[in-house]
């Protein structure tokens, strides 16, 4: 497995739990294991799917002030 790199994204194939990296691993490569398998990765970035969360939440909590 190649190193994880903040904002990545793994997922479980059999449990579908989803881990995003944080802090970079400084082992040449990384095994991020759940069910005793190990996780793929996602396509996308962790970053990018908070930033398209963040104006949802926004308007939410904009129409409850009203």
């Amino acid at each position: 497995m190649a190193k994880a790199k903040t904002g990545d994204r793994y997922v479980c194939d059999e449990c579908g739990m989803v881990v995003s990296v944080e802090e970079p691993c400084t082992c040449d490569a990384c095994g991020i294991v759940c069910c005793d398998l190990p996780m793929v990765k996602a396509p996308g970035a962790a970053g990018k799917a908070k930033k398209k969360a963040a104006p949802a939440k926004a308007k939410k909590a904009k129409a409850a002030r009203r």
